[in-house]
């Protein structure tokens, strides 16, 4: 078995009000070639949770860069174990994420002109896809980041996965309050997140993200997951050659 690499840590300032941390996981024998790993956490989720750092360890064993990353605004901040900004994931939104996830392919941390690849689990993976497209279309441009392909674990097609009573109800209440079911708090939504989505469904459509950027795609989904149904993967395929 591999050892375990141990990564370096960091911080990126994409607002004076907003801090993206990272790990980066560097391969025992990089080359000229390696290529980047971006890994995007999905909801509730962050870089450092559970088995996320062994998977990237293991990737990085593998001979690739690993760049793991907390989005702004995912309600974990300096404490990077748990949820000490949860002002901020109340407002948390699809754009900032991608929002983010650019600032990050354009720092110094991701090597221009070398390949990268998008990884994400769940959320994370709609914001690997809506910023695939974006990324192509700065690549059409000249853009510095060389984009290789999408790989989604467990995601969604579609993020807002609520029915008519549960959206009412949060319009009613003027906030969404979710369980952490590892550690039993109670997280907020604010309405603002939702009115967001709502007037950008469009722009958040993952299937349609990943036909338009004509990215290649990898899709893995576990065909009992609990959270997620199977048939997300089908549909995210549908779009794409």
């Amino acid at each position: 078995m591999n050892a375990m690499i141990s990564p370096v840590h960091g911080e990126l300032l994409v607002s004076p009000d907003r801090c993206l941390r990272f790990s980066v996981f560097e391969p025992a024998e990089a080359s000229a070639v390696s290529a980047t790993v971006v890994f995007i956490p999905g909801f509730k989720g962050f870089k450092d949770w559970g088995g996320w750092p062994w998977f990237c360890s293991l990737l990085a064993s593998a001979g690739y860069r690993v760049v793991s990353m907390n989005p702004t605004m995912c309600g974990v901040g300096p404490a990077l174990t748990e949820f000490d900004e949860p002002q901020k994931f109340a407002q948390q939104t699809l754009s900032h994420d991608v929002q983010d996830l650019t600032a990050l392919l354009h720092s110094d941390r991701i090597a221009a002109g070398k390949p990268a690849f998008l990884m994400g689990h769940s959320r994370g993976g709609i914001v690997a896809a809506l910023s695939s497209a974006r990324i192509s279309a700065d690549q059409g441009a000249g853009g510095e980041c060389h984009l290789r392909g999408v790989i989604t674990l467990g995601t969604p097609h579609d993020l807002l996965r609520l029915s008519a009573e549960e959206i009412d109800h949060w319009r009613q209440s003027g906030c969404r309050e979710i369980i952490n079911a590892r550690t039993g708090e109670v997280l907020r939504q604010e309405l603002s997140v939702l009115e967001d989505y709502q007037a950008r469904a469009e722009e958040y459509d993952p299937v349609r993200a990943l036909s338009e950027a004509g990215t290649p795609f990898l899709g893995i989904h576990g065909s009992a997951d609990p959270a997620v149904a199977a048939d997300s993967l089908e549909i995210l395929f549908a779009g794409t050659d």
